[in-house]
């Protein structure tokens, strides 16, 4: 398998490739021979793939102007994250997601569903034209890939909407349909992965980077595994995806480089399944020319903290990359159960900080004047008695101590929004923040040069666990479970499990990863699991600012109602919010689809 770095040349590449008209997607407008000529040798295969997958890249991972349709969409129509920002006008294409405001035109719901078939589409071509005449282990790795990539998106399209297309050929002529059912869509993914599975390539190693880059065999497996977990075949899905769990290719990261998995210094590591993986070539037509057209170039400014509300603009504290926009803030209940749970662990720290450690911990936050504190607290201690006759132990702690005296009553940090800095309470979430480096500079402080991770050991090991424990075998999902635990550095490593932990784990393990409203619906909890969230909105206040500077810092909120407190008040209306409507833009130009559950009343009014 050839190395696959997808510029963002190819990047752009593929953006025009997928951006015409249907009818004009034909692969005369992609190269200069025709089909006839094109889909014949080995070399033509790799061409094809490439080509296909800088299209998911650009779908997928692409960004709506400041957002992604994937990346922020998914993630906000979840309980355990606020949209945040400056105020509830704030950014309200993407938070209408996460308050349950969004219809069937609505950008979100649209962009991800052409996202979606444009990427079915680049599959499908390659299947279309080399599926019964692959004749090489080339061209067979070609179509199997193609084949898997295929199933992911279609498993994404039946998590995200209600009886959508399944496309399984390369559509010309034919209007697509809505699907027979969700189960349909999700045995088609499973059928689809075990087949492929025989000719997909294997990672070489657990140091092999480029094997996470492109669909392997434990791609598949994973991919058949949670798709058959979503049809309701646990037995299925426990097949499936054993032997990916079980291979010598694939490695949890030690708990310490669990924050790394988020940012640059994870990618391609051992605990990567499949991850779009990004290379910036500012060569093409300057920044707006192209070499911005990556999944998080500005999704650093919506996620990073809210540069207006923090003393400094946002770039005292030296974990950011830029000021941002505060947007993905995290549920304080989620973060107060994750803290009981976790209490200092590698994962939680990961996750988000507390107070203290936001203010005062210069590994985890570090502020702009930590060095000159520093040197501030050494002088004073200069001639303290105490500290010069102490123990090398004992000047230690000293020293910190004054340090953090220093720091509690330091106008150079904290937050100093007097209105309160908007869905944010006594905690500081850090996980998909982007760190200086990740930062690709030649581009711009908001440009994220981290890859976009679609699937990792650690989510498999709990779709394993969890098909376990629906098919009795509680003893090797705790295997699993506390496998998971045990790595996060968890106060909490379970004596037994059941449904409810394995519910609680994954939500600590993968917050923020695309996983959570998915799941809520699966397991049949959404309804009450928004019903606790929607309009208890926290604001948040620092108490050295809002005491004159009499108080030390300190993070402190109260939680309000502002939607219902304007007359419109936000509720999740059970068989409608479950899943996102099929995009009214469809409907327009295709009368063999029609909407399904409580949108098809809603588009009756």
């Amino acid at each position: 398998m050839k190395k696959i770095l997808f510029s963002a040349a190819l990047l752009t590449a593929g953006m025009m490739f997928t951006s015409c008209s249907e009818d004009l997607l034909d692969i005369e407008q992609k190269a200069t021979s025709s089909t006839a000529n094109f889909y014949k040798t080995d070399a033509d295969a790799e061409s094809a793939l490439t080509a296909m997958y800088a299209t998911y890249i650009s779908e997928i991972g692409g960004n709506e102007g400041i957002w992604s349709a994937y990346i922020t969409g998914i993630n906000y129509h979840s309980d355990d994250v606020f949209a945040a920002g400056g105020n509830k006008a704030d950014h309200t294409g993407f938070r209408e997601m996460n308050e349950m405001r969004y219809d069937a035109s609505s950008d979100p719901v649209k962009n991800l569903y052409t996202h979606i078939y444009k990427s079915i589409y680049s599959a499908n071509l390659i299947i279309h034209y080399y599926g019964n005449s692959a004749d090489t282990p080339v061209k067979k790795q070609a179509v199997a890939q193609a084949r898997v990539m295929r199933a992911w998106a279609h498993m994404l399209a039946a998590q995200v909407y209600y009886q959508p297309p399944l496309v399984d050929h390369l559509i010309i002529d034919e209007k697509p349909v809505n699907a027979e059912s969700q189960k349909a869509i999700f045995d088609f993914c499973v059928k689809e992965c075990k087949e492929a599975i025989p000719d997909l390539p294997e990672r070489k190693s657990k140091d092999d980077k480029e094997g996470a880059w492109y669909a392997t065999k434990g791609f598949g497996q994973f991919v058949g595994a949670k798709a058959a977990l979503f049809a309701g075949d646990y037995a299925e899905a426990a097949s499936i995806i054993k032997p990916l769990v079980e291979s010598d290719k694939y490695a949890l990261v030690d708990g310490k480089d669990f924050r790394n998995l988020f940012h640059v210094e994870g990618d391609g590591c051992p605990e990567k399944i499949f991850e779009f993986n990004y290379s910036t070539n500012t060569a093409i037509g300057g920044v707006w020319g192209g070499s911005i057209q990556r999944g998080r170039w500005m999704v650093a400014n919506v996620l990073n903290w809210r540069g207006d509300d923090i003393v400094g603009g946002g770039k005292a504290p030296q974990i950011c990359s830029t000021a941002g926009w505060g947007g993905g803030s995290i549920n304080q209940d989620f973060a107060c159960k994750m803290l009981a749970n976790d209490g200092d662990s590698y994962r939680r720290k990961a996750t988000f900080l507390t107070s203290d450690e936001f203010f005062y911990d210069e590994k985890l936050c570090g502020w702009a004047n930590d060095g000159d504190i520093a040197k501030k607290a050494a002088d004073e201690l200069k001639s303290d008695q105490a500290y010069n006759n102490g123990s090398a132990e004992e000047k230690a702690k000293i020293l910190a101590d004054k340090i953090v005296s220093l720091k509690q009553f330091d106008a150079n940090r904290g937050i100093k929004n007097a209105d309160g800095s908007f869905s944010r309470s006594d905690v500081m979430e850090v996980k998909m923040m982007m760190h200086p480096n990740d930062a690709d500079l030649s581009v711009g402080d908001n440009c994220n040069n981290t890859n976009l991770c679609l699937a990792r050991l650690g989510e498999a090991y709990l779709i394993y666990a969890e098909a376990c424990i629906k098919n009795g075998n509680l003893d090797e999902a705790k295997k699993y479970i506390n496998k998971i635990q045990e790595r996060a550095g968890s106060k909490t490593i379970s004596e037994t499990v059941d449904m409810n932990v394995l519910m609680d784990e994954k939500q600590y393990e993968l917050w923020f990863e695309g996983c959570r409203w998915f799941d809520i619906v699966r397991w049949g909890i959404a309804k009450q699991c928004f019903d606790k969230v929607l309009d208890n909105i926290p604001m948040q206040w620092d108490e050295y600012w809002t005491s004159d500077g009499k108080k030390p810092h300190k993070l402190y909120y109260k939680v309000t109602h502002p939607f219902a407190a304007a007359g419109t008040p936000l509720q999740f209306v059970e068989g409608k919010h479950e899943y996102w409507p099929i995009p009214k833009t469809v409907l327009e130009v295709n009368d063999q689809m029609h909407q399904v559950r409580g949108w098809a009343a809603e588009s009756e009014k």
